[in-house]
């Protein structure tokens, strides 16, 4: 019962995610106020935090656009997405849902007021730099300071991006303040409430300490930036390490609309493979070639990502190849990221966090350079635990069924590949990014593309194929939703409006 009602209280504040790719479902204003205790407001949003971030569906133009995805033969392809056409009215779901979510967490800060819920206030205040850190590297400019204001201003000014993007940090070192200067008799939010970490703190400080470290190298390649970065990063408490991942679980249930959000994309509750999702998105031929096709033995990976082809060879296509292909003519989606229904949806895993820090050792910004390759061994190790292929649980259809392929084999046998192999490479930056590539793809859209639009890493990757394109590389931006200009429009940015602005208007972090 306490789980069917955890589900309603989801559905309330997030209500329905985009269900199509170019259509909001969602027109409330994130701005009319509301008054919940912060600890029952708490699982909810959790939840629909995840519900966003964890539908491929709502990030899909990155897995497409990314060498990651293409789509199966026999479904026509999305012009607008092949053609880089992104409109006002497209994924304008996310800006909603994203606001709301972060409006639970706002009404769970203005609701800690007292020193009991210190614990309740920095949860709100790291989950809200969670989400507006996502919005800024979505749109740039959006409403900050004014956001939330209920009645009093429902038309919000928009702040600049950088500003927001230090006030993050800003607020996420008050966060960890609160937790550091909680008294004795503080308010430890129960693991019904908690549903990531159950109270756990400890826990929290490093995935603070962790989205700062990810806020700030997204500025790394900004000029005369590494003096702030240093300055700002805090390792007191530690970051995400292997197993520590910030993962929501509400209690999936078995029921339409109550499974994990990226299982339901692809499964019905009893077990069919959904059209428009299973049916739909195949794999790409560039994360193919990288991860089979170039390597020595290939990376093991590949069997939770996609499906073999035939017996244990892959194919992808590449996106902008439609109908004219057979459904079967490439490898469909794995398991590897829709293992069960009742998995836990991630926030931020242990995986990304290890390439953070390797990312970090390397530019200098923490510990040293030789730590880097402790990073990266540790991540792809982390990468290929998720996907089960450890040595204490083999993959034996990588070869066949013998059982003898796991992380130790692959690193093996890929020895001196500088496609893989750390000591090997000659850009280990590119190497890094490249790996995380591979590791958070189908779930984390839009670490992704931020970093790709920050270092132009993967490189190599193949663009749309459709006749007709416009534009030789994807958007770098989204565009400001029609619903925002509609209710919001005197102070929507004129930047960031129109389709030329999707190749042009940068993020502030962006130099490339």
């Amino acid at each position: 019962m306490k789980k069917y009602f955890l589900f309603i209280a989801a559905i309330l504040i997030l209500g329905s995610s985009c269900k199509k790719d170019f259509l909001s479902v969602n027109e409330s204003n994130p701005n009319i106020a509301a008054s919940v205790p912060g600890n029952l407001i708490l699982p909810a949003a959790l939840s629909a935090t995840v519900n966003i971030m964890d539908n491929p569906k709502n990030w899909d133009f990155v897995y497409l656009w990314y060498g990651i995805w293409s789509i199966s033969g026999g479904y026509t392809i999305n012009s607008d997405l092949s053609q880089y056409n992104i409109r006002n009215s497209s994924y304008q779901g996310n800006w909603d849902n994203l606001y709301l979510a972060a409006k639970s967490f706002d009404d769970i800060e203005k609701a800690s007021t007292t020193t009991q819920a210190s614990y309740s206030l920095a949860i709100a205040k790291i989950m809200k730099a969670y989400i507006f850190q996502n919005l800024v590297d979505l749109y740039g400019d959006v409403p900050y300071t004014e956001a939330f204001k209920g009645s009093a201003n429902l038309k919000p000014k928009y702040d600049k991006q950088q500003t927001i993007y230090e006030d993050l940090i800003t607020q996420i070192d008050a966060g960890l303040a609160a937790i550091k200067a909680a008294p004795s008799d503080v308010y430890v939010p129960k693991a019904t409430e908690d549903i990531m970490y159950s109270g756990d703190m400890t826990k929290w400080v490093k995935l603070a300490n962790t989205l700062k470290l990810r806020i700030l190298l997204h500025q790394s390649g900004m000029a005369g930036r590494d003096s702030y970065i240093k300055a700002h990063i805090t390792t007191a408490g530690g970051f995400i390490g292997a197993g520590e991942g910030a993962n929501v679980n509400p209690g999936y249930l078995l029921n339409a609309g109550q499974m994990n959000p990226t299982y339901a994309v692809f499964y019905t509750a009893a077990g069919a493979n959904v059209d428009g999702g299973f049916n739909y998105y195949k794999a790409h031929e560039d994360i193919v070639d990288y991860m089979w096709n170039n390597a020595n033995y290939g990376d093991l990976r590949i069997f939770a990502l996609f499906q073999p082809y035939s017996g244990v060879s892959f194919k992808g296509n590449y996106f902008g190849v439609g109908s004219q292909l057979s459904p079967t003519a490439s490898s469909s989606i794995g398991t590897g990221n829709i293992q069960t229904y009742n998995q836990s949806a991630p926030i931020l895993t242990d995986v990304e966090s290890l390439f953070l820090q390797a990312e970090a050792a390397q530019r200098g910004y923490i510990g040293t350079t030789a730590d880097a390759k402790t990073y990266y061994d540790a991540a792809l190790l982390a990468s290929y635990t998720y996907f089960g292929l450890t040595t204490t649980n083999k993959w034996s259809k990588a070869t066949g069924g013998s059982g003898t392929t796991d992380y130790n084999t692959f690193i093996k046998d890929n020895a001196g590949d500088g496609n893989f192999d750390f000591s090997a490479a000659t850009d280990k930056l590119k190497l890094i990014i490249t790996q995380k590539w591979v590791s958070l793809s189908g779930m984390a859209g839009v670490e992704i593309w931020t970093d790709y639009r920050r270092t132009g890493f993967p490189t190599g990757l193949h663009w749309s194929t459709t006749n007709g394109v416009k534009n030789t590389t994807p958007p770098i931006r989204l565009l400001y939703p029609q619903n925002e200009i509609s209710r919001n429009g005197d102070n929507v940015p004129a930047i960031g409006r129109n389709a030329a602005d999707l190749f042009s208007a940068k993020i502030f972090w962006q130099n490339r």
